[in-house]
């Protein structure tokens, strides 16, 4: 029997190096799939070579300024692979042949992205095929490791130990390196996640683009500047008929809603506008005006903006400041939107919703893990309208990427219940309402029995055009002079319907006995996208964010008129109500809608989202009602010369506040 010196000293881990090579192999199989087991998303391994990669070029930039940083990823999608390139410092030979063990990591912590060292050895040994690249000015090889899922998985004894071996193929793209690393994964075998990229359904580049600014590092999360990160990448897809689709030189840069969402506000410009009218003795209320009927409103809190937000313990407060705790909220009108970030923007597979309510936890400038719920005493249904991110700095996940500690979980929860609270509760009188519907679309007008008698007379004597060639675009209009009348008016409206330059207008009935002109609907069919909005070929369309599906509204009255000011001077003798009408056409807008009315003007840039169906230029509002109007002359202004209509709309409608 030996006993051991009670004074002698010895490292642990030394020792573990004289224990039996298969006791230490199987102890190390154990580790490493413990290690992989705590990696249970289908985007874990872009995040992981991304994280890498972008954590080498900055390494480099900081050595040499001079350097321009860039990642590239391929995705082939014939192949099943992913490749990740960085221009970066590149392995020296010691750090390449140790790097892949578990817990081993050459990161100094501070800066870097992950310090734990067992994001590689996921890479390494979470995979069947993997292709490892490196040079710089001391060491270079290209190597391959192949089986690794098949051995951590082998409880027979069958797989052999994997080990790197030289790369027998080559990368176009790493040759064009003067440095850096290329890490590529050939997804194939079992307990492969994921399992064929085509999972995504995601064939193009600006599909993946949405993908990985999303749900990988490259979305840099920087608050509360919500700004890009300084590193650009490239990306290039193939998919499986060899097609390729590129982007360059792209921004790295979280995916905000409020910069997806057309009409999105932020809170603190509301609130800011609000204090300065109630200074100068202005009406709070009518100052905002210009940001009702919104999609969404949106804040971004610094450290000290986001502590007041819950009600936190001393502890939580200390926990709080330790991590310099910033936070980002966004809350949207309807769920509906985030499907359309991800059918009309990101055009991904349908229910897929990469960007939806939630809160979305972050460190070190990237989003970590998947959404949570947002704990909500009340209002539940809020949980799905807002997306919030609560930045950690300095903290780190556990184990891989499924979570972070209880401690930074529960407090990031708090704010964010608390980020949800301070957005909802401006939301009935910023954000659209919704009815589960088209703005307003479906709202019903019973005016007199001729609206009847006009829709039964639509149904069954239909007018019906079914030759294709009429209608095609001669970019010129048949009414060759502005016009002088009323009736002038009707012709030139009528071309620019059947021109396209208006759409959705269906015209039912024009009257010269009834007390009003015409009877008409709203109406939007497929595509939807001839409707929507474009600054420069469809600048009188609606935001994508409000065309939500076709429809086809009530019947509507319809007057037309060659200045406004006839209309508002019936109005005035008692010969037509306001609240009957629903849509005035006329040629200029005149002076007499001041004395009881004012004006939205839907060709200012800052109020198109108020816009509801295509073609309006304007709302006249009264105390009790509202009329949509389009102007002609001031439609001429906008399609000719944009830049000078929409100082002139400001000049003339907006309220200087």
């Amino acid at each position: 029997m030996t006993s051991t010196n009670q004074s002698v000293t010895w490292d642990p881990l030394d020792a573990a190096g004289l224990t039996d090579a298969n006791v230490l192999a199987s102890a190390k199989k154990r580790e490493i799939k413990n290690i992989l087991k705590s990696y249970v998303s289908n985007y874990d391994p872009l995040s992981e070579l991304i994280q890498n990669a972008m954590d080498a070029v900055e390494k480099r930039c900081e050595a040499d300024t001079k350097i321009y940083p860039k990642v590239t990823i391929i995705v082939d999608l014939n192949e099943n692979s992913i490749e990740v390139l960085d221009n970066g410092c590149g392995f020296e030979e010691a750090e390449f042949k140790a790097f892949l063990a578990p817990s081993i990591s050459f990161k100094s912590g501070g800066e870097t992205r992950g310090n734990k060292g067992v994001g590689v050895t996921y890479i390494a040994y979470g995979f069947n095929d993997l292709t490892i690249r490196t040079k710089n000015r001391l060491f270079s090889y290209q190597g391959t490791m192949r089986r690794g899922r098949e051995w951590i998985e082998d409880h027979e004894g069958t797989v052999s130990r994997p080990l790197i071996e030289p790369a027998k193929t080559k990368s176009n793209a790493f040759d064009a390196l003067d440095q850096g690393t290329s890490f590529k994964i050939a997804f194939s075998g079992k307990h492969v996640r994921p399992k064929n990229l085509g999972w995504y359904q995601a064939k193009t580049a600006e599909q993946w683009l949405y993908l990985l600014l999303i749900k990988t590092p490259l979305g840099s999360i920087k608050l509360p500047s919500c700004s890009a990160s300084n590193i650009q990448f490239d990306l290039r897809v193939m998919d499986k008929d060899g097609k390729v689709t590129s982007l360059e030189e792209q921004e790295a840069k979280y995916k905000f809603p409020h910069l997806e969402v057309h009409a999105s506000q932020q809170l603190r410009k509301i609130v800011e506008i609000q204090q300065k009218a109630l200074n100068e003795g202005k009406d709070p209320a009518r100052a905002i005006d210009k940001f009702r009927k919104s999609n969404g409103i949106y804040e971004v809190y610094s450290l000290d903006q986001v502590l007041p937000l819950a009600r936190l313990s001393d502890d939580e407060i200390e926990l709080a400041k330790t991590h310099n705790v910033t936070a980002y909220g966004y809350f949207v009108y309807s769920t509906e939107i985030w499907d359309q970030l991800n059918d009309k923007k990101a055009k991904l597979r349908q229910g897929l919703r990469i960007i939806k309510g939630g809160l979305q936890i972050a460190s070190n400038s990237m989003p970590q893990g998947e959404l949570i719920t947002i704990p909500l005493s009340k209002s539940m249904g809020h949980q799905n309208q807002s997306h919030v991110i609560v930045h950690f700095e300095g903290a780190e996940p556990d184990l891989g990427r499924k979570g972070f500690q209880p401690e930074l979980k529960e407090l990031a929860e708090k704010i964010a219940a608390g980020v949800v609270k301070q957005l909802s509760a401006r939301r009935e009188d910023i954000l659209k309402s919704d009815s589960g519907a088209h703005t307003d679309i479906d709202k019903e007008l019973k005016v007199h029995e001729w609206l009847k008698y006009q829709e039964q007379y639509e149904a069954d004597h239909p007018l019906v055009l079914k030759n294709d060639g009429f209608f095609l675009p001669t970019k010129k209009i048949s009414v060759m002079c502005v016009p002088q009348s009323e009736q002038d008016v009707i012709v030139l409206f009528n071309q620019l319907i059947a021109g396209g330059v208006i759409r959705g207008l269906k015209l039912l009935a024009t009257s010269q006995s009834s007390q009003y002109d015409g009877v008409f609907r709203f109406s939007a069919e497929d595509p939807l996208s001839a409707y929507e909005f474009c600054q420069k070929n469809n600048p009188l369309g609606v935001f994508g964010e409000q065309l939500t599906k076709t429809y086809t509204t009530q019947p509507k009255v319809l007057e037309y008129k060659f200045c406004l000011d006839g209309l508002i001077r019936e109005f005035e003798g008692g010969d037509k109500h306001e609240n009957d009408v629903d849509l005035a056409v006329f040629w200029e807008m005149g002076k007499d809608f001041d004395k009881e009315y004012s004006v939205i003007s839907y060709l200012d840039s800052e109020l198109t989202h108020r816009r509801s169906h295509h073609g309006l230029t304007h709302r006249l509002c009264s105390a009790n009602s509202y009329i949509e109007v389009i102007c002609l002359q001031e439609l001429f202004q906008m399609l000719n010369d944009p830049e000078e209509a929409h100082k002139y709309q400001q000049s003339h409608y907006g309220d200087d506040i």
